[in-house]
């Protein structure tokens, strides 16, 4: 039960950012609703059904973290002002599907891409934190909780901030030190991953401008 909640919240989650589609939201946000149905729940669902059925997963959650570190980078880029962050986030989505062809022919799908994970949880971590310098600058006297990249770039700072240092040593730490590996996973990185969606929760519900404008 434990391992499936996250799971849980994470529909949850895909379910309350549909209401972006029914109101007044930005493109961008509707675009982060679809990337949390179709990656973060639909494809989570499939690594646990093929986890239940006891059929390795690892070339799902491959395919997880390329859709979800390119598709944030693609988001964030639409945010930041930054020229010199957003030539950064061009030459991410050059080099990082040429690390992920790298590690498919050399280690082949149906293992943990951790490198992968690595940087590109590093690059997401980058990407918030430059959001946040952002705002810090920023002369809008708009308060930041009415913004929801504030929260999403919060969630995110969090999640792979708690995550990426586990993940990255999985394979490692998978061999070696199994009962921790398990441990670790199963009440840490799961409470990261029940806080990020959260987070995201907050981001869609925080803004009463566009929030009560129903479509016609």
């Amino acid at each position: 039960m434990i391992s499936v909640f996250p799971l849980i919240i994470a529909g949850l989650t895909a379910a309350v950012s549909l209401i972006s589609f029914r109101y007044y939201y930005p493109a961008s946000l509707k675009k982060l609703s679809l990337l949390w149905v179709l990656d973060l729940f639909f494809i989570d669902l499939a690594g646990h059904i093929f986890k239940t059925l006891g059929i390795k997963n690892h070339w799902i959650y491959n395919f997880y973290f390329w859709i979800f570190y390119m598709a944030l980078a693609y988001l964030y880029s639409e945010q930041i002002q930054s020229k010199n962050i957003r030539r950064s986030i061009c030459y991410f989505h050059i080099l990082f599907p040429l690390l992920v062809i790298s590690e498919s022919v050399l280690y082949g799908i149906t293992t943990l891409q951790t490198l992968g994970i690595v940087v590109g949880g590093t690059f997401i971590i980058f990407l918030s934190a430059s959001y946040f310098r952002q705002l810090y600058l920023s002369e809008e006297n708009e308060k930041i909780s009415h913004d929801p990249w504030f929260w999403f770039s919060f969630g995110f700072l969090i999640y792979f901030g708690g995550t990426v240092p586990f993940l990255g040593m999985l394979n490692y730490l998978w061999e070696q030190y199994p009962t921790f590996s398990n441990f670790y996973y199963l009440y840490f990185c799961n409470s990261f991953s029940i806080f990020m969606n959260i987070v995201i929760i907050a981001g869609f519900l925080c803004r009463k401008d566009y929030r009560f404008q129903k479509l016609p």
